[in-house]
């Protein structure tokens, strides 16, 4: 199960709508409308934030979707996995800058065109 459902079930268990939990997190009805469809995540401050006004252990949502936490000998919280959305959105970047240099090279030859036209 997503994180959004989860948070949309949660939320509901409480009986608490997306208005309040949006003003108890200081964000809009539409993010937390966003977070349930999975059209977007909320911060790991703002998870902080959910399982503190949901009494929920969000830590057990971030395993379900391939990251775990676990202790050091310090006590310090580490993330032992990488969520798949940020190797998603390096791939999708890498895409983006592709195109824009071969967008950069097609309007080269269009000023050189250009040029060549002016000149004759």
């Amino acid at each position: 199960m997503r994180i959004g459902t989860k948070l949309k079930q949660v939320r509901e268990n409480r009986k608490m709508s997306q208005s309040e939990l949006a003003a108890a997190l200081d964000t809009t009805q539409k993010t937390i409308s966003n977070w349930e469809s999975d059209k977007g995540l909320p911060t790991l401050f703002q998870l902080s934030k959910i399982e503190e006004i949901l009494q929920v252990d969000v830590l057990s949502w971030l395993e379900d979707g391939g990251i775990t936490f676990n202790q050091n000998s310090k006590n310090h919280t580490i993330l032992d996995n990488t969520h798949t959305a940020y190797s998603k959105l390096i791939k999708q970047y890498e895409k983006f800058i592709s195109e824009k240099d071969s967008i950069i090279e097609k309007q080269k030859e269009i000023i050189e065109t250009l040029i060549k036209n002016i000149k004759s």
